[in-house]
């Protein structure tokens, strides 16, 4: 019994909000107007990866510390 219970890791807002701040903006520089709807999905499924790959990525170092 040598594991020790982790803190979760918290959901990146932050870095979904950026995401979606940067691709409104990108839509009003290229044509004008923006897409909320096309950057709402975009910003979603990005927090959603980097959240998954933080988590993948902090899965592995626990498994590889002694």
């Amino acid at each position: 019994m040598t594991d020790v219970a982790q803190a979760p890791l918290p959901f990146p807002v932050a870095e979904g909000a950026a995401i979606f701040i940067g691709v409104v903006a990108w839509d009003v520089l290229a044509a004008g107007e923006p897409e909320l709807v096309k950057a709402l999905l975009i910003a979603v499924i990005g927090a959603l990866v980097w959240y998954g790959a933080r988590g993948w990525l902090a899965s592995n170092r626990r498994k590889r510390t002694p």
